[in-house]
């Protein structure tokens, strides 16, 4: 421990012996005194809380050099805090080299108070300030000063020897890298204190007093991090009282849902397996570049547009589920933290979990349906889908044919290795499908994605789910669960898309995360099956 980590108690340490000796000269003495007993000991000891050992060693040089006086003024027992004993006590017993659990309940009990009650409480039994003294520094009557200070040694008194002051620290697994709307969630939820403070208020709202005994953090830390919570609307604060303010989705519920889905992947797979493989409907004759991939490989974009488009139809018009407009947010950003909890520290979405990243500009846009388990974020970030869409490469490129110097060198390996374009021949080709709007939309229906085959299972699945998170939101947050819906039941899509690909319709993967599956090392491509350009402005698909 560094000797610099003892400066700022010198000036509290005289105050401490001036307070009580009225005598410059004598409290210099003891000052120093206490002072080098303080070096001392970090030189020789492992301490682990500098604050405590500091008073434990004032109180003890001040007890000695009082000895042999019959003044009686209040000191801190190393029995218990809120009675105070005489310093006529035999003091040649504590020793400053034993280091007194007692102490320390003391110490870890003082920092779950309030600051509005610790400071108070540290300056008059530790630094020596009066009641008068300390009404006049923070500015309030002394009758207020006398009750905190009352309230103050109850509750360290209770706390003393609580069971929940030794806490066992476990890792909190979030991944809270997601949302719904544009923010960015693990700016406020990436450490461990933010994680800790929001599972402890998540059931019901607490003072930052509770929030201490529930995690063990001391509040000083507690009130360190609370308001950059409350900033980033992670929390919210209503009297002196704190609650979260977003869906923890855990594990155990997860696996509660799960039981009410499986029976729906095997019904849904089974409906769009006779739909896209049906006889009689074949895309080649549209004429779009990529019509010929085949429903293999186009099924990775047809399969996520209908079951995300039917879930979102029956949602709305069904079973009447409208969700709230996105909310604005302090930091400028709007919409809801999106916060799931992991079985390790790698803290990865579910294999399933899909979504759809759009890029581009006015001109067209590049879209990605992807499944956690064969997403590669190469694809979309290092020479690739936001790449292209910025630069409108797709629109320059005539029937998928990429003219000679429209790439460089190092965009061609990098979009080669994304698997975004192949060689042929003697030219590179665009390894997506591309479309006008109007061949998209043709695309879609050729297909029967407006069928309502499916709707009653879905319907009854959708109100199951909900049930299920009726159960285990609390109240407050109800109003938050049709927007978790849309995430968690776009599932789904990755569960039915793993499906197909264990029937055989949907192309296999060369690649399951970072394994190879098909090819040796180092040739094995990412999935860019469900990678597709539509001319024209952004459309919601």
């Amino acid at each position: 421990m560094d000797g610099q980590e003892i400066i700022p108690f010198i000036e509290p340490v005289f105050r401490f012996c001036h307070h009580r000796l009225d005598n410059w000269h004598d409290a210099e003495d003891l000052a120093e005194e206490i002072l080098l007993h303080v070096l001392a000991g970090m030189g020789k000891y492992q301490i682990a809380s500098l604050e405590a050992w500091v008073w434990r060693i004032a109180h003890n040089r001040y007890a000695r050099f009082i000895d042999g006086r019959s003044r009686n003024q209040e000191v801190l027992s190393g029995q218990e805090v809120p009675e105070m004993v005489s310093e006529t006590m035999d003091y040649c017993r504590i020793d400053e080299e034993e280091v007194e659990e007692e102490y320390d309940q003391v110490f870890r009990c003082l920092h779950t108070l309030s600051s509005g009650y610790r400071d108070i409480f540290v300056e008059y039994y530790m630094v020596g300030l009066t009641v008068k003294q300390l009404a006049q520094k923070y500015s309030l009557p002394e009758t207020t000063v006398k009750w905190r200070l009352n309230v103050g040694r109850s509750r360290i008194r209770e706390r003393i020897g609580m069971k929940k002051m030794d806490k066992v620290y476990q890792r909190i697994n979030w991944n809270t890298q997601g949302c719904n709307g544009s923010m960015n969630s693990n700016q406020y939820l990436h450490s461990q204190i933010a994680r800790a403070v929001c599972r402890a208020a998540y059931e019901k709202p607490l003072t930052v007093e509770e929030i201490s005994l529930r995690t063990g953090i001391p509040t000083i830390y507690l009130e360190d991090e609370l308001p950059r919570l409350e900033y980033g609307d992670a929390v919210s604060k209503s009297g002196n009282k704190y609650a979260t303010e977003f869906i923890i989705f855990t594990l155990k519920d997860m696996a509660g849902t799960k039981a009410v889905s499986e029976v729906m992947v095997k019904a849904a797979a089974d409906f769009y397996e006779r739909l896209l493989w049906a006889e009689g409907k074949d895309c080649r004759e549209m004429g779009f570049y990529g019509c010929g991939f085949g429903m293999e490989r186009l099924g990775y974009i047809l399969i996520p547009y209908y079951i995300r488009q039917k879930l979102e139809r029956l949602k709305r018009e069904c079973l009447n589920f409208e969700e709230e407009e996105f909310p604005p947010r302090k930091d400028g950003g709007y919409g809801w933290f999106i916060v799931w909890e992991t079985a390790d520290e790698r803290e990865a979405l579910g294999d399933f979990a899909a979504g759809c990243h759009t890029n581009g500009t006015k001109a067209g846009h590049m879209y990605l349906y992807w499944v956690n388990r064969y997403f590669n974020r190469d694809i979309c970030h290092s020479r690739g889908t936001a790449w292209l869409g910025e630069n409108e490469i797709p629109r320059k490129c005539p029937g998928g044919i990429v003219p000679d110097g429209l790439l460089g060198e190092e965009d061609i390996v990098g979009l080669v290795r994304n698997n975004l374009i192949r060689k042929e021949g003697e030219n590179y080709r665009l390894n997506f499908p591309c479309f006008t709007r109007e061949q998209f939309s043709e695309f879609c229906r050729l297909y029967g994605g407006e069928e309502t085959g499916l709707d009653g299972e879905l319907r009854s699945w959708i109100l199951s789910v909900r049930r299920s998170f009726e159960g285990f939101v609390p109240k407050r947050l109800h109003g938050q669960i049709n927007q978790w819906l849309s995430v968690y039941c776009g599932d789904l899509v990755g569960q039915v898309v793993e499906e197909l690909i264990r029937r055989g319709r949907l192309e296999k993967p060369e690649i399951v995360g970072t394994a190879a599956v098909c090819r040796e090392p180092g040739e094995e491509k990412p999935l860019a099956n469900g990678v597709f350009y539509v001319e024209g402005d952004y459309m919601r698909v």
